[in-house]
């Protein structure tokens, strides 16, 4: 008898904001704590009204999803007659997310199988899209864990701070090299991918946004990102320099669908506002 799989993801894939619906895909919130008020990433805030509390000045936090709405979701789906969950979540070196689901899993008797997507955003997004309709086609996990891995192995997301005053606060730096850089004028480009373990991770450092879009299409053009692939342009609270990044991708990657959003808060919350990124993924084969 085939086993009916759940897949789910959380709003670190921008699932909210991209309002993708699919049978059988299922998603969770980040948290997102100002002081003592906690909300729900997607759900009871936006992305937008997270980035206006940065605005404000407000120290945000963000956490895992609630373990008590996980526990809910996984015991509905159990009564369904669902068998497994499969997780595609951010990265497993940015949050604890994906041990946090397996233990849920665990409670409520259902088998748990993954893939780690090293990564956040849309490109975990089309990771978990993929995988729905995949199993919706009959494929065997192993099968499905190879064919996304196949595709994990080939991405890539660069992001880029405006400044390092928010990475300090969220203690992503220490106060010294934030100091440092902002005294030196420097951007860290940082990246995250399998080279990296998921892990948020210094490429290069340079000292205009112009230099960095340079090194991020120059990486593309060497990955070979075609028509095959998916790039993501996304920004915290500055379309004037992401649109003009989306227009350096459009020009020199006319074959690739482009997708242009918000950074997700689990990442913004850290970076701060003015923060840039792009991502390219090669898409999952599904035939």
């Amino acid at each position: 008898m085939t086993m009916k799989v759940a897949v789910i993801t959380d709003s670190g894939s921008d699932i909210y904001t991209q309002n993708v619906h699919l049978e059988g895909l299922f998603r969770v919130p980040f948290q997102v704590i100002d002081g003592d008020k906690v909300y729900l990433d997607g759900e009871t805030i936006t992305i937008d009204q997270t980035y206006r509390l940065i605005y404000d000045g407000r120290n945000l936090t963000t956490s895992l999803p609630p373990i008590g709405m996980v526990d809910e979701l996984f015991e509905n789906l159990k009564a369904q007659g669902y068998d497994m969950i499969f997780a595609v979540v951010i990265a497993s070196a940015l949050s604890s997310t994906l041990s946090a689901l397996a233990a849920s899993a665990q409670r409520q008797d259902l088998l748990f199988d993954f893939v780690d997507c090293h990564a956040i955003m849309i490109n975990e997004l089309h990771l978990a899209i993929s995988a729905r309709k995949l199993f919706d086609k009959g494929f065997s996990v192993e099968e499905v864990k190879r064919r996304c891995n196949k595709s994990i192995k080939d991405s890539m997301t660069f992001v880029i701070p405006k400044d390092l005053k928010q990475l300090q606060k969220s203690g992503r730096i220490t106060p010294m090299a934030a100091a440092l850089g902002g005294f030196l004028n420097l951007k860290p480009l940082l990246k995250i991918s399998v080279e990296t373990g998921g892990k948020v991770d210094a490429f290069e450092k340079v000292r205009t946004m112009g230099k960095a879009f340079e090194i991020m299409v120059q990486y593309f053009k060497d990955q070979n990102v075609d028509k095959d692939c998916l790039i993501t342009v996304a920004h915290v609270w500055d379309a004037q320099t992401g649109r003009q990044l989306m227009d350096i991708m459009k020009e020199n990657f006319p074959q690739t669908e482009i997708i242009f959003t918000d950074l997700v808060s689990v990442i913004g919350c850290h970076t701060g506002l003015g923060a840039v990124g792009a991502q390219y993924i090669r898409r999952v084969e599904l035939d």
